[in-house]
């Protein structure tokens, strides 16, 4: 597979620096063969002109033809040249059969260039004089030798060029391109493992891939994390049930056994499989809330905090053994579910409410430094300070023996801190053991 993604790979990067060097090459080839080809016409065009001005001299002596010969030899014997006047050829150089005039054609957008099927291709000219005209064609044949002669230097270079050229490409482009075929490997060796504590090795350049390699590998970590919480949350479940049922079971057997003969027994199973059975709907309760507010979005509106608190204190007033104080700053307006807020007032509450025989409860909300903060203080049984990272995780209890007393399941503070997070806040805590304990959430203001 990684042969084929290498190759893959390799050949487009390949072959787009093939295509763009032969373009290259084309595009340089016209221009440089463009260029010599008009100085070389060019040269030849004024050496024509200057030729014409000796020749126009000729036609003034006695003897044209040996003039015009004197004028050619040597160095411009290639030439040919024809003398008229008064319709009939005065003088002439240059072999008349090898230029016959049915081999040749005009080149086309180039009128003074004919072109001869035997002989190739010339330049011609014509010039006039008193009761006639010269005629001369040049041969272009050193020219065009020459300009094949660039011609092939810069085909062959070219070919050796795209040659080497694609030879170091590829070598580079392997070089370059395997940091992130190891990375492709890690990846499908990641895909069949069930170990999620792999990790991809991260390259030190380029830069683009180091950054994909570390992404790739956080987003493995939140992944562990997360299966790591699933895995102890379903654990620490299924203790959590199979406690109050080994109770059931117990009690039940208790009542098989003894209950129909002692109704004191009958009646302490009955108030213990109730209890049991409140403490499994409780725990069934919190955990559909979780699942909820892991699935579900929350609906944001605009909702009056000091309203939903004063709520639910006056709710817990009625049923609760100690004094609640509520110190409210009115209309303090946050964005949020308004459902998912009040239960976080509900679950502190409730909280201080079950580890607080005497003393009082303190409820403080108010505006201050731009945030909402929303403090519940008690004068409970307080937190050890070990213990205080620990308490928002999931089914976590300081005192399990208490909490099974009181009815706690260690679900509460982990549903608040997620809510609270859900809405862009914090939740703190601040606690000294046998003193008591103060929870604050702070969550953004809006404008009322």
């Amino acid at each position: 597979m990684r042969k084929q993604r290498s190759r893959s790979l390799l050949k487009q990067f390949t072959s787009w620096y093939v295509w763009q060097f032969i373009i290259a090459l084309i595009i340089i080839g016209i221009v440089v063969l463009g260029a010599i080809g008009f100085f070389l016409l060019e040269a030849t065009r004024d050496e024509v002109e200057a030729m014409e001005e000796k020749l126009l001299k000729v036609t003034e002596e006695s003897d044209v033809q040996q003039s015009l010969e004197e004028v050619l030899y040597p160095d411009n014997t290639e030439y040919y040249v024809e003398i008229f006047q008064r319709g009939e050829i005065l003088a002439q150089v240059g072999d008349e059969e090898e230029l016959d005039p049915k081999d040749e054609m005009n080149v086309p957008w180039f009128d003074q260039y004919i072109w001869n099927k035997e002989e190739g291709l010339f330049y011609k000219s014509d010039v006039t004089f008193s009761n006639g005209f010269i005629h001369v064609k040049v041969p272009l044949e050193e020219e065009l030798e020459f300009l094949q002669l660039i011609f092939t230097i810069l085909l062959v270079t070219g070919l050796v060029s795209i040659l080497l050229g694609s030879i170091l490409i590829y070598q580079f482009t392997k070089k370059r391109l395997r940091p992130l075929l190891n990375i492709t490997d890690e990846v499908s060796g990641i895909e069949g493992s069930s170990d999620l504590q792999k990790r991809i090795p991260e390259p030190s350049n380029p830069k683009e891939l180091k950054e994909l390699a570390s992404t790739f590998n956080q987003l493995l970590q939140q992944l562990e994390e997360q299966f790591e919480r699933e895995k102890s949350f379903v654990s620490n479940a299924s203790h959590e049930l199979r406690t109050p049922l080994t109770s059931f079971r117990g009690h039940l057997n208790l009542i098989k056994r003894w209950g129909k003969n002692d109704p004191a027994v009958l009646e302490t199973s009955i108030q213990a499989l109730d209890d049991e059975s409140n403490r499994m709907k409780h725990i069934l309760e919190q955990m559909l809330t979780i699942a909820r507010n892991e699935h579900l979005e929350k609906t944001l509106e605009k909702v009056d905090l000091t309203e939903v608190v004063d709520r639910v204190v006056g709710q817990f007033e009625a049923r609760s053994d100690v004094p609640i104080f509520a110190n409210l700053e009115q209309h303090v307006v946050v964005s949020g579910d308004r459902e998912q807020l009040r239960q976080v007032a509900v679950i502190l509450l409730e909280n201080a409410q079950r580890y607080t025989m005497e003393g009082k409860i303190t409820v403080h909300l108010k505006e201050a430094e731009g945030r909402v903060m929303l403090s519940m203080s008690d004068t409970g049984i307080g937190i050890p300070r070990e213990e205080l990272p620990k308490i928002f995780s999931r089914f976590y209890r300081v005192d399990k023996n208490r909490s099974r007393e009181t009815g706690g399941t260690g679900l509460g503070l982990s549903i608040a801190k997620e809510i609270v997070e859900n809405h862009h806040g914090k939740i703190e805590v601040e606690s000294e053991e046998g003193v008591g304990s103060t929870f604050t959430v702070l969550l953004p203001v809006i404008s009322r």
